[in-house]
């Protein structure tokens, strides 16, 4: 493969409208944006004719179950964990990830377990340390030393107030733990935000109001989100907006069927702008993977939903072609804007410099190509790279496959990966493989 891609004739939303530029990529990075770019000599390169179609930052997710969530109702209704290709064909080159209700049979060595593993897949990808409860759930066992000593920890989150499911956490513990965040960040050079879980209970903000106001701490150190989640608690984030803090809208809550209360995503952020909040705090957001329940006003149990990552492009579209919102604002609340809170220096933007993270679309912005650190993952709208399992159908044993288990009389094949060919060849011989075997088992 071609070190160097060459997209010719793209519309280039940065977010800011460049017009038609033709981007060079080289290994992971965008190395040039010019009007009309040409290398000199015979070097080996991709180049790829676009004819004016839009072309943005990869979007940035700061809030994916990536490892699962949910539990409520039982342990059947634990979601499942996020597959790389469901990132990639949203758009989402970049993924924080969280944990949320089960802080018990979830934990944050998984989570960050699998942050690892999709980042080795081909995204980006962060967490946050922590779950639901105050004391949170850490690594390290504090909140500021996650934040220090662990590359991939940018805050710490998602934490529910005004929740039924909380801890009901007090002043004291909120000011203690936002101030672990700010400090942690400012010892590692992080964000070091805390992530709040906002719920239905009538209090709202108030909370986060009373410490922002004791504290005095940056207005950026608090992020609260879901603020869509009803129409009172969204009335309380214009406030918010204006005067203390960040607003983060969920994409994946929306009306439907059984949720009659919420405010759909792109019409809440137009609520916030509306109103007077500044386009650079709003924020957006998927909850991706997370469980989605619904309860009675008796605390009954009565849907169970999974949220979507495809719901934060969705309703970026939405902003465009229902709100009429310039294309630059809208694709910001999910690229821009998120880089800059997050202190991603790399991400969110599409200049030299930056990471090689793009969405080309056709012009009814509909995905069509989606680069990750350069890496083409999404052609013609069709993931072209796989998670490491992603294709059960060839593992044996699994439904769908050939030797699928649960035949008598069938053998049925040990599932394994091969060596890579680049790799040098570290197994041992055959005889002293063959003494291995003999000497011990091994199994799952």
């Amino acid at each position: 493969m071609p070190l160097l891609t060459l997209l010719k004739h793209a519309h280039v939303y940065a977010p800011d409208d460049l017009g038609i530029r033709d981007i060079l990529i080289a290994g992971r990075q965008i190395v040039a944006i010019e009007r009309d770019l040409h290398l000199a000599g015979n070097v080996p390169m991709d180049v790829i004719e676009l004819d004016g179609r839009p072309t943005f930052p990869g979007l940035i997710d700061q809030h994916v179950h990536m490892a699962g969530g949910g539990g409520e109702g039982g342990f059947h209704y634990r979601t499942p964990e996020i597959s790389l290709s469901h990132v990639t064909a949203a758009g989402v080159t970049t993924a924080v990830g969280v944990l949320g209700t089960d802080g018990v049979t979830r934990s944050t060595r998984e989570l960050l377990a699998k942050a690892f593993a999709l980042d080795f897949e081909g995204i980006t990808t962060y967490i946050y340390s922590g779950a639901y409860q105050v004391p949170t759930r850490t690594l390290t066992g504090m909140p500021r030393s996650d934040l220090v000593l662990i590359e991939k920890v940018i805050g710490v989150g998602e934490i529910a107030i005004a929740d039924s499911r909380s801890s009901h956490p007090d002043e004291n513990e909120i000011a203690e733990l936002v101030s672990e965040a700010y400090v942690g960040g400012l010892l590692a050079g992080k964000a070091g935000v805390v992530h709040f879980h906002m719920g239905d209970e009538d209090d709202h903000l108030d909370l986060l109001i009373r410490v922002a106001q004791r504290t005095g701490l940056p207005r950026t150190t608090f992020v609260p989100t879901h603020l869509n989640r009803n129409p009172g608690l969204l009335e309380a984030s214009i406030e918010w907006g204006k005067r203390y803090g960040m607003c983060d809208i969920t994409s994946g809550i929306r009306p439907d069927a059984h949720d009659h209360v919420s405010v759909k995503p792109s019409k809440a952020i137009v609520k916030l702008l509306d109103g007077g909040v500044e386009p650079h705090v709003i924020t957006m957001s998927s909850d991706s993977n997370g469980s989605s329940p619904i309860f009675d006003e008796r605390g009954k149990l009565v849907a169970m939903g999974i949220g979507s990552i495809a719901t934060l492009w969705e309703e970026t579209v939405d902003l465009i072609r229902e709100e009429h919102l310039p294309i630059s604002l809208a694709v910001s609340f999910a690229t821009a804007n998120v880089a800059r809170l997050l202190k991603l220096r790399h991400k969110g933007r599409l200049k030299a410099g930056c990471d090689a993270d793009l969405i080309v679309c056709d012009h009814q912005f509909r995905i069509e190509r989606v680069y990750a650190k350069g890496r083409l993952m999404v052609e013609g709208g069709k993931p072209v790279v796989f998670g490491t399992f992603e294709d059960a159908g060839r593992v044996p044993g699994s439904p769908g496959s050939k030797s699928e288990s649960g035949h008598a009389g069938e053998r049925v094949e040990r599932a394994a990966l091969g060596p890579s060919s680049e790799d040098e060849d570290d197994f041992p011989d055959r005889d002293e493989r063959q003494e291995r075997s003999r000497r011990r088992h091994f199994c799952c």
